[in-house]
């Protein structure tokens, strides 16, 4: 009998709130349907529209909403559309995602798409503009647009619309589409590796980023000047290493505004595999891009560097045969190395003098030690202050013009002879 009052006593207690649950959600099934009436006919919401565009608003697939994150949990159209009481409404207003979603909305309020723009007034975005009105899914979800496999394209509609991006002071509409032409953009694209980095990881900070993007002017943005090493090094971390350790690294933890990043080597969206004829740092490009700072007299008189880098390696043999296409031949980061690139003077240098055997010697196997012994970077022999050299030079200058004129000179005596002198020979023989 205790049990049977137990049981008695439990259904009363559970009996009101299913009730109530039961008329609540038979009547927000009710004003889905009033809504969907309308918002759910296509023609009914092309004749309430003034244009296409609002009649693409109005519409709501009824199926593809309760398909959305949304719709599976049950949440009603007024949920988010609050304040409509009476059908027909009037105008409806502004969903407020972040009385959901209030950490997302903080982050928002003060990215470089929630504020409003100086000159427009306008948002930059809103969280339609990237997750979609109402066929919302989780980022995890393939079908959800914020995906991994898909963000590139709603960052896309944005950033490559010419005349959008005016609106808002920007310029430049190449960065998505260069970014999938990029190593990363192909390994998530043609090899399906979400590991690849996609926007939200670079722009964002990392883990809870996707909605607090900054521009790369704003010291605390990912891809500041300031930042912008760290950002790559949550993928490369053994590259920032010796980095960190190089001549460059050590210059740019010291604050130095001079020294280059990653992105001033490898650019910063269509960064491509060195194996690549299109990267910067490919054998044929390594040197215009090194020498992009080591042939500013500005930075070279700061620093008291050498001069005319560029000039001086094409001019020697490697360089000769670099321009002819021979891509085996040395060029800067075969001597310097890539990333842990140390000054001449020190000793753990590949290309300080007690080193340079060994590095020269990875390509030319046995050679002496007196290779140390010579200068690498030469504008001329007289530079190296070596008036042997310079008197060879000279003696070979004139030995080659002196045989070029010595040939020169026969092949025309040769010629004045058969057409001058000695004409009849031109004319043949008739028996």
């Amino acid at each position: 009998m205790r049990g049977l009052d137990l049981e008695k006593r439990m259904m009363r207690w559970f009996a009101v709130p299913l009730f109530t649950g039961s008329v609540l959600g038979a009547t927000a099934l009710r004003a889905q349907d009033s809504c969907t009436a309308c918002h759910g006919d296509r023609a009914m919401a092309a004749s309430l529209a003034s244009d296409s565009a609002l009649a693409a608003l109005l519409f709501v697939d009824p199926a593809a909403y309760r398909a959305s994150v949304h719709g599976q949990l049950g949440f009603t159209c007024t949920l988010c559309h609050q304040g409509i009481s009476d059908y027909p409404h009037g105008p409806v207003v502004p969903v407020d995602c972040a009385a959901c979603h209030t950490q997302a909305g903080q982050e928002l309020a003060q990215s470089v798409h929630g504020r409003p723009h100086p000159a427009t007034g306008a948002n930059p975005a809103t969280c339609a503009d990237c997750h979609t009105g109402h066929q919302i899914f989780r980022s995890s979800d393939p079908r959800s647009t914020v995906n991994r496999l898909t963000q590139f394209e709603g960052c896309a509609r944005c950033h490559s619309d010419a005349e959008r991006m005016r609106r808002f002071g920007q310029e430049d509409t190449a960065t998505v589409q260069s970014y999938l032409t990029s190593v990363h953009g192909r390994g998530l694209l043609e090899k399906g590796l979400t590991i690849a980095p996609v926007c939200t990881d670079c722009h964002g900070e990392r883990g809870t980023g996707a909605h607090e993007i900054l521009p790369t002017s704003d010291s605390a943005s990912p891809m500041s000047r300031a930042r912008v090493v760290d950002t790559c090094a949550r993928c490369h971390g053994g590259i920032k290493a010796a980095y960190d350790q190089s001549v460059h690294g050590a210059m740019f933890a010291g604050g130095n505004p001079d020294v280059p990043t990653c992105i001033e080597c490898h650019t910063e969206h269509a960064v491509q595999p060195v194996a690549s004829a299109a990267s910067s740092v490919y054998p044929t490009h390594i040197a215009q891009t090194c020498t992009a700072c080591h042939d500013r007299e500005d930075l070279n008189d700061r620093y008291g560097l050498p001069t005319e880098r560029r000039r001086t390696y094409l001019g020697s043999f490697h360089g000769i045969a670099l321009e002819a296409g021979q891509l085996t031949v040395a060029n800067c980061e075969s001597c310097h190395g890539s990333h842990r690139i140390l000054p001449s003077t020190d000793t753990a240098s590949s290309v300080h003098p007690a080193n340079l055997q060994t590095t020269c010697g990875s390509c030319h196997p046995g050679i002496g030690a007196g290779v140390a012994e010579g200068r690498v970077h030469i504008a001329s022999v007289r530079e190296d202050i070596n008036l042997f050299a310079y008197g060879v030079q000279w003696l070979y200058y004139l030995l080659i013009a002196g045989i070029v004129l010595f040939a020169v000179s026969m092949i025309s005596l040769d010629q004045y002879r058969h057409w001058v002198v000695d004409p009849r020979r031109r004319r043949p023989s008739h028996g």
